[in-house]
């Protein structure tokens, strides 16, 4: 079929012939400078063209006219040839110049292919393109003989001569007629009166003579003669200085091959040897020595008799040539002498030339020797094994015999060819010891002849010996650095001996000590001795008796002589490295100082190099180990060796490049650690355990893992042995899975011992690198498990190794800190067997089912019991790649039906298929990344991250490409702010949501939990990941490296982004804990370690640019999981430090010393960076373990006491202050509030009002400008208000108090603010702004108008009114006036309704219109009204009464379900949806209601608050709308009893009540209510003592159907606290009960919650301040508020201070004493005393100043109560 091809392309060689031909006649003619014209060139084609030019000319081919012709004619004979060539199959595909190559080759080889008869019009093209070569060829000639230089660069002269011969001869092969002028002009090439001496003209003449040859057999004769001729003509292009060259020049090796094939193709007999022996004469004849002592040598005949006259012809032929001239013919004969040998392969001739080349080499001057001792190589390595030995035996020889005054000693080309001998040694790996046995023998002897030279003339200079001595250690280097080659793998006895004896000696001559400080000629010797240390074998070998001792003592290379005088310095050598066996050292023998030495020096090499192992090795032979002083020594240098080792270890492993063999080198320590001798056991554990605990991520190495259970495994076994067969103990032990053999004692006692040890140090590794990548271990653990194939039962069923790894695989990993926290925290042990068990079964499970597809597209049934196919029938992959498609579409779209265990099914069928895969599917890959990451809940992460475990476990080759995919998701997440990136959950004031009054929803707080769990776990999962796969990468993955820090890089970039949510506190700083590992493992120059720092320091510094937060809920796993972590940050910092190493740069010097400076001063502007940010998070760790430890129960954490903070002198916080500011003003705003020190807020301050521009997207910085007053200086910054951030609108309603004195521009911010908040958060502080009004003086205010007209006068009776009655007048009457349309229409029907509810009779009256609502409902439409339900209240005031309405309300509800894919975690869709509920409201008239109104309001506050901290403490803020003076509408809390209503009904106390409602104590109805108690009591004791909340009669206290207690009634802001009496205590389980520390513990963290917003509380009161209310005592009582906050304390302090304020409410005597009349009153009189005795009773007892209209109906009540008692002591007698 090839020939078919070929005769196909020979019929159209016409077209391509006459194509080309007319391409070159056209290509001279063409004018290049006029044919380019530049007008109307753009300036970037341009440059375009000067760079595609530039190319050219940078690769010395300049792009010219001559270029062309050169390309063309070279492209004639390239397709000529190709069609002319034999064919020939190559297994690679060809590249183009490679295939011309072997277009010629073949022409050269065999003779053209017969082709079809050419046309005449061929023959003639074929014709003209050889005239045209030729004519090219002489013309260039001419015009290089008419200069006097050589010709331009740009001419391509010389290659264009080549390419002209070339394709005139193919031409002439195509034409089968020899052209004349060619074969003339190549005969004048290759002689002496060439006109032309180019290298490239002449080789290609050799070349064309070899194709003509080949083509026309007739010239072979002439050419042989001619050709013998022109090699041995001195010549300067075969001039060779073998010195620098690896190879003979170009035109000899031309020569050679041209040469052999025409003594191949030439007619006769023996032409090969006469051709040979005629010139092997010729270096007979130019021999220097022939010619000084005018002897002669003989010639050769073809019969092996010399041939006398054959000589003297050659020498007369000489006689006219210089001595340089002879020299040189010399040389390129016995080149080409060997390459006819090489050529010829025949054993005769290889044999007869090197045997006359070893002749000549004895006796040849330098030149001569380079040139016999090169070719000598060559020949060698293709001789027979008898040849070589002659071969190097005379190197050896040579070498051996070198003296000082022998040329060769400086110019030994001999070492030179030993040298390359070794390295070109390959394909002849026979030779490889009998090689290194030489070259070890070789050095042995010198060694030893210097020393005997020494010995005998101890006044010579044996320096220059010893140099050559170590020269010989070259050729040892390059034989052993052969990969092939493993000379330390079962080796010789003599082999070890050799080496023994070659490591003594370089000891000896001090080989091995390095002078670091400068650089001498020596310096190759190092790293040649590092890689023979690594390739040679233990020289200890484990005999019995005293074999090595003696051999170290009465070694015979180390003369005793000549050692005793050198000794000393070796000694003292020693006794530097281990000092601590200084004495030891001084009475070591010669010999044994040797031998410790060559121990150190080897074994530092080799673990340099990363193998450790064979230290061990020394310490097997019972003679070494009997010798105490001896032993010590090698017990020191081992020590040295370990410590050293693993210092240049954490040197490698911080550039990720630690030694690859390291972990076949742990195995063979791991195999150490059990050997029968016990010394080698002690160093092989020490060894392997310092390795391992240096560097922990080593246990992410599988096979190191599988070592050390099949080890455990084996130990077993061999104990096990003990009991299956006493009689016979087993000495191996074998590992099929790992390849792993121990040789064991028979003693089963010491195979305990072994096991027992062993195990504690797997124990400890495994717990060791569970802690640093537990994702790693487990995962290769698993696989561990799951590869048992094999059935086993009985007794194999028990294996140690699984029994440890199934241990550790259900381990919980320090890094799951919350569930760390819980099993610290529960009193049971717990584990993750569930997570084993199913990561096991789930991928069993798809692997089989991939297998089976596969096993299904097998044809035939008869090998079902083989392995499946490794391919899957691609249209089972197809429909898999489709279906992802669909699903990844699906997802995208937020369409998908499928549940969470349908999306975990596909993935895992996806990764089972891909790893059957031999290749990576890329596609397949691609979606089993970015299907998690599109669904982004924590299930679909948790099993993204399973299946990626899974994957990289099975397929190391892919890590780099999944973690690519990884990257580029992770990276997408933060582009579209998704997970920790999202800033829709982000921290923001609680008073920036709406307030509504309404109880507490803990559905709310858990739908909030959620929904933040289901944003930030993902990121959390994958990062616990990512640090397994950072600890298995850093110590030799730099491709990882680099992937993780970019991830690092990209997420510490967009610290802007991070999430500030107080449960996003756990995820940012493991985030910072994984940047600051992958800095510490990352091998980076200066100023990109400073650039990645700086990111990661500022990424840190980010969470504390909001306020101070607690953890959200009430999880105290997940404080204590925040404490693990942000303890664990605190550590890195600590023990941050700036490696700088060196910058790599492209900048000049000088530019560079620029750089240097500022990388230097960069360690101190870490240090600056560093202080703040520790202080910063210890105070961070401070207040969560108050928040975790409210109580400060020592049996709990206890709290961190911040060193950092205690060590700071006052002056240096103005600088603290400075750096966070400089870092972000937010930081610093905020530290304020987090340090209790003067000096840094008055320095926040300062830097605020200097730097105010800064400062305005940070609404918390607003109070901090404007102060407490309206300072004048400021005014010039206030004009910034225009542009800042919306405050909270009870901040902004400040700004309308006196002391800002109206300024305009405040009173603008707020406007604004109010205007941009949500209407139903500025409607909540409705009652501040109308006050706020007191003050605008410029009337810009339109507001509500039921709080305008509540608050016109300042009694309850409308009598007296207030100020700024006309001007709400006459903004009512302003805003009642606008309205129109729909507006009025709908104040009408509201006012209208609500001014006819009057009392029963006339509510038949009533109609309800459409749209209206309650005043203190506004949230629902009133749409029915029971006309029935009027009734009027008792109470001291006027006429209150209660009605019901019905009210529709809309609520809002999350549609959820669980195993929904985009609505599982949390998830769902929000519906909204109506319902009727019938409230009951009271009406008052004559009763000023502000006061409850500013109240609740407070309680709505603190509500807000503990809901944003995820606390289910519960507040019932009922709504009260003041809607004139004196009246008012009150919400009536619904399914509530007061607890006066429990006395009338016989309920002696609380206890007594729940038990009759929810049932026995131990019911769970009964403990819920109880719950719902104490969450309740807690917040309205927090809630009382700070509003100071009085009159707590019975009738203000409610209990309602869940068992909350509601506060209700007024506010009066005095000094109290809040009522705590005994039932309540026992109602909660006593003082001492769970119930009663969870109230505790609840009240001081509700008190801590409200603590950071004391200010806006405070603000809120204020501005009620000028009402008139009863209840405030003008400025003493906003002072005396806020001292309750008691702001001046940290938090523990507070906390503390809250449990006193406890003590005292539950130790209180009044409570006391109201708790006896509660008693006596309701266990004798069936509750028949009125409230109003309570009333007056606990008013007296409260030392209150009473009104004076009421000291009489007081005393009536003091009489009703004597006479009570007398009644009670009556009815006792």
């Amino acid at each position: 079929m090839a020939i078919n091809s070929l005769v196909q392309v020979e019929s159209n060689i016409e077209t391509v012939v006459f194509s080309l031909v007319d391409i070159l006649r056209d290509v001279p003619y063409i004018d290049f400078d006029q044919s380019l014209s530049w007008q109307g060139i753009s300036l970037i084609m341009l440059v375009y063209v000067q760079t595609f030019l530039s190319r050219y000319v940078a690769q010395g081919r300049p792009l010219s006219g001559y270029f062309m012709v050169c390309c063309v004619v070279e492209m004639e004979w390239i397709v000529l040839a190709q069609v002319l060539a034999p064919p020939t199959i190559f297994r690679a595909p060809l590249f183009e110049a490679a295939a011309a190559n072997k277009a010629w080759l073949s022409l050269s080889r065999t003779p053209r292919i017969d082709l079809e008869p050419m046309s005449d019009d061929v023959k003639a093209t074929l014709q003209s393109a050889i005239i045209y070569a030729m004519q090219c060829f002489n013309d260039l000639l001419a015009q290089i003989d008419d200069i006097d230089c050589e010709p331009s660069i740009d001419t391509y002269a010389w290659e264009t001569m080549s390419e002209s011969l070339k394709l005139a001869a193919v031409g002439c092969i195509a034409l089968k007629e020899l052209d004349e002028s060619l074969y003339g002009r190549v005969l004048l090439l290759l002689s002496r009166e060439s006109p032309i001496s180019d290298n490239l003209v002449q080789e290609a003449a050799l070349k064309v003579t070899t194709v003509l040859v080949r083509s026309f057999p007739v010239l072979a004769s002439n050419m042989a003669t001619h050709l013998r001729r022109f090699v041995t003509s001195p010549l300067p292009l075969f001039e060779l200085e073998f010195a620098a060259e690896n190879k003979a020049p170009p035109p000899l090796a031309a020569a050679a091959k041209c040469l052999a094939i025409c003594i191949e193709l030439a007619p006769g007999d023996d032409l090969i040897l006469s051709n040979m022996y005629s010139l092997l004469n010729y270096i007979s004849a130019t021999s220097k020595e022939i010619h000084e002592s005018g002897s002669h040598v003989s010639g050769y005949l073809f019969d092996g008799v010399y041939d006398h006259g054959a000589i003297h012809s050659l020498e007369s032929g000489l006689r006219g040539l210089s001595e340089d001239e002879r020299r040189l013919i010399g040389i390129s004969t016995i080149s080409v002498v060997t390459r006819l040998a090489l050529e010829f392969q025949m054993e005769e001739v290889t044999r007869l030339t090197v045997s006359m080349l070893l002749q000549r080499l004895r006796s040849a001057e330098p030149t001569v020797e380079a040139a016999i001792a090169y070719n000598l190589v060559d020949l060698a390595l293709h001789a027979t094994q008898a040849t070589f030995v002659d071969v190097i035996r005379t190197f050896s020889s040579i070498n051996r015999s070198a003296n000082p005054d022998d040329p060769r000693f400086s110019n030994n080309m001999v070492l030179a060819s030993q040298t390359r001998l070794a390295q070109d040694l390959c394909g002849r790996p026979e030779f490889y010891e009998i090689y290194l046995i030489e070259l070890l023998t070789l050095f042995t002897d010198k060694g030893v002849a210097i020393q005997n030279l020494k010995i005998a003339h101890p006044q010579v200079k044996i320096d220059d010996m010893i140099e050559q001595l170590a020269s010989l250690l070259l050729p040892i280097d390059v034989l052993l650095s052969r990969e092939d080659f493993n000379a330390q793998k079962a080796p010789a006895p003599e082999v070890v001996a050799l080496f023994r004896n070659m490591w003594f000696l370089c000891v000896l001559f001090n080989f091995t000590v390095f002078d670091d400080k400068e650089s001498t000629a020596m310096d190759w010797l190092r790293p040649a001795l590092g890689r023979i240390a690594v390739k040679s074998p233990a020289i200890v070998v484990e005999h019995s008796h005293d074999a090595i001792a003696s051999d170290v003592e009465y070694n015979s290379v180390i003369r005793q002589e000549y050692a005793h005088t050198v000794i000393s310095r070796h000694r003292a050598c020693l006794s530097k490295y281990i000092a601590i066996r200084a004495s030891d050292v001084r009475n070591l023998s010669p010999a044994q100082i040797i031998f410790v030495l060559a121990m150190h020096d080897m074994e530092s090499m080799r673990s340099a190099a990363g193998l450790p192992s064979s230290l061990v090795s020394h310490f097997l032979n019972d003679s070494v180990n009997k010798h105490a002083t001896l032993s010590a020594c090698m017990d020191s240098v081992a020590e040295k060796v370990i410590r050293d080792c693993i210092n240049d270890l954490n040197i490698q492993a911080s550039q990720q490049a630690l030694p690859k063999s390291l972990s076949s080198e742990l195995r063979q320590l791991v195999v150490c650690s059990t050997h029968r001798i016990m010394k080698a056991r002690e160093v092989g554990a020490k060894y392997l355990n310092r390795l391992i605990t240096s560097f922990p991520s080593l246990m992410c190495d599988p096979a190191l893992v599988f070592a050390i259970l099949e080890v455990l495994t084996l130990l077993q076994r061999s104990c096990e042995n003990e009991f299956l067969d006493e009689y016979n103990p087993v000495y191996e032990f074998h590992s099929d899975r790992t390849g792993i053999m121990l040789q064991l004692t028979d003693s089963y006692e010491v195979r305990n011992d072994i096991l027992s040890q062993a195990r504690r140090s797997a124990n400890s590794w495994f717990e060791l690198a569970l802690g640093r990548a537990p994702m790693e271990l487990q995962s290769t653990l698993q696989k561990y498990l799951a590869a048992h194939q094999s059935s086993s039962s009985g007794l194999d069923s028990a294996e140690l190794g699984a029994s440890t790894a199934e241990q550790f695989s259900k381990m919980i990993a320090p890094t799951q800190r919350q569930l760390t926290s819980l099993s610290s925290l529960s009193r049971w042990k717990m584990d993750a067997a569930k997570a084993l068990a199913s990561q096991i079964a789930i991928k069993g499970h798809f692997s089989g089912e991939a297998a089976g597809i596969r096993l299904a597209s097998r044809s035939g049934l008869d090998k079902l019991e083989l392995l499946p196919p490794q391919s899957a029938p691609l249209k089972e992959v197809n429909a898999l790649r489709e279906k992802l498609a669909d699903t990844m579409e699906e997802i995208r779209k937020k369409q998908s039906s499928l549940t969470v265990n349908d999306l975990r099914r596909l993935l895992f069928r996806c990764a089972a298929t891909l790893i059957s895969f031999s290749h990576c599917d890329y596609d397949l890959l691609h979606y089993l990344i970015v299907m998690p990451f599109g669904v982004a809940t924590p299930s679909a992460i948790a099993a993204g991250v399973d299946v990626w475990s899974w994957v990289i476990s099975e397929k190391p080759e892919i890590e780099i490409i999944l973690m690519g995919e990884l990257l580029s998701a992770w990276s997408d997440t933060i582009q579209h702010e998704k997970g920790v990136f999202s800033t829709a959950m982000n921290y923001e004031d609680p008073f920036n949501n709406p307030i509504d009054y309404s109880p507490t929803d803990k559905e709310i707080i858990d739908r909030a939990m959620a929904n933040a769990r289901r944003i930030l776990t993902p990121h959390s999962l994958v990062l616990n990941m990512l640090f397994s796969r950072l600890q298995a990468a850093r110590y030799h993955r730099p491709a990882m490296m680099l992937l993780i820090q970019q991830l690092v890089l990209r997420s510490a970039r967009a610290y802007k982004h991070l999430s500030t949510h107080s449960l996003a506190r756990e995820v940012q700083f493991i985030f910072l804990l994984f940047a600051f590992e992958t800095l510490k493992s990352s091998y980076l120059d200066a100023y990109c370690e400073n650039t990645l720092r700086e990111c990661i320091y500022r990424a840190a510094y980010s969470w504390f640019s909001v306020r101070p937060q607690w953890s959200y809920g009430a999880s105290r796993i997940q404080v204590d999981a925040d404490i693990k972590v942000l303890s664990e940050f605190l550590s890195y910092l600590h023990t941050d430090i700036v490696k700088g190493y060196p910058a790599i740069s492209s900048l000049s010097p000088v530019q560079l010393s620029s750089r240097v400076a500022y990388l230097q001063d960069y360690a101190s502007k870490i240090r600056t960076l560093n202080s703040p940010l520790r202080l910063l998070t210890e105070n961070e760790i401070f207040r969560l373990s108050v928040w975790v430890n409210p109580l400060n129960d020592p049996q709990r954490s206890a709290d961190l006491v911040s060193n950092t903070e205690r060590n700071v002198a006052e002056v240096s916080w103005t600088g603290i202050a400075r750096t966070m500011w400089q870092v972000d003003p937010a930081v610093a705003v905020h530290s304020a509030e987090r340090f209790k020190i003067a000096m840094l807020r008055e320095e926040v301050v300062k830097l605020v009002r200097s730097n105010t521009v800064e400062c305005l997207s940070i609404p918390d910085m607003l109070p901090l400008l404007v102060g407490e007053k309206l300072d004048p200086y400021l005014r010039r910054d206030l004009k910034y208000l225009i542009l800042w951030a919306p405050a909270p609108p009870i901040v902004a309603s400040t700004f309308f108090e006196p002391r800002y004195n109206n300024n305009p521009l405040l009173l603008q911010y707020a406007h604004r603010v109010l205007e941009q908040h949500p209407v139903e958060l500025t409607f909540f502080f409705i009652p501040q702004v109308v006050q706020a009004l007191r003050y605008d003086k410029l009337g810009k205010h339109a507001l509500i108008i039921w709080n305008m007209k509540a608050n016109c006068y300042k009694d309850d009776a409308a009598e007296i009114e207030d100020s700024m009655k006309p001007a709400l007048d006459a903004m009512t009457e302003k805003v009642v006036s606008s309205l129109s349309g729909d507006a009025r229409s709908f104040y009408d029907r509201e006012f209208s309704f609500f001014n006819e509810a009057k009392i029963d009779e006339e509510m038949a009256k009533i109609n309800v219109d459409v749209g209206v609502y309650l005043p203190s409902n506004p949230d629902g439409v009133v749409i029915d009204i029971d006309k029935k339900s009027g009734r009027p209240l008792q109470s001291h005031a006027k006429a209150p009464f209660m009605a019901t309405f019905k009210v529709r309300k809309e609520r809002v509800i999350i549609d959820t379900d669980p195993d929904s894919l985009l609505g599982a975690d949390g998830g769902g869709t929000e519906k909204r949806t109506e319902y009727d509920v019938w409230q009951q409201a009271i009406f008052k008239v004559g009763d000023d209601c502000r006061q409850d109104v500013l109240a609740l309001q407070v309680i709505a506050m603190f509500k807000n608050i503990y809901t944003s901290v995820g606390l289910t403490l519960y507040l019932f803020p009922y709504r009260v709308t003041a809607t004139a003076p004196g009246c008012g509408v009150i919400d009536v809390v619904p399914n509530a009893t007061s607890r006066d209503e429990m006395g009338r009904a016989k309920v002696n106390d609380l206890l007594d009540f729940f038990i009759a409602k929810y049932g026995g104590t131990e019911t769970v109805d009964f403990q819920k209510a109880r719950l719902c108690f104490i969450q309740s009591m807690a917040a309205y004791s927090v809630a009382c003592y700070i509003l100071q909340i009085k009159d707590r009669h019975n009738g203000n206290i409610m209990i309602d159907g869940e068992g909350h207690i509601i506060h209700i009634g007024g506010v009066k802001f005095e000094p109290n606290s809040f009522k705590l009496n005994h039932e309540m205590v026992v109602l909660m389980g006593g003082r001492y009960s769970q119930g009663y520390q969870m109230f505790q513990s609840l009240t001081v963290k509700a008190f801590l919650a409200i603590r950071p917003y004391a200010d806006q509380i405070v603000d809120t009161v204020q501005l009620m301040l000028d009402t008139g209310l009863p209840s405030f005592k003008g400025e003493p009582t906003i002072r005396r508020l806020k001292d309750r906050f008691a702001l001046h304390l940290n938090e523990r302090q507070a906390a503390d201070f809250m449990m006193s304020i406890i003590r005292n409410a539950h130790e209180n005597v009044r409570s006391t004493a109201y708790d006896e009349f509660q008693r006596v009153s309701l266990g004798l009189w069936n509750g028949h005393i009125t409230d109003d005795i309570w009333h007056a009773y606990t008013i007296q007892i409260d030392c209150t100043v009473a009104e004076p209209k009421r000291t009489s109906t007081f005393s009536k009540y003091i009489s009703s109560y004597i006479a009570l008692k007398v009644l009670v002591f009556v009815t006792n007698s």
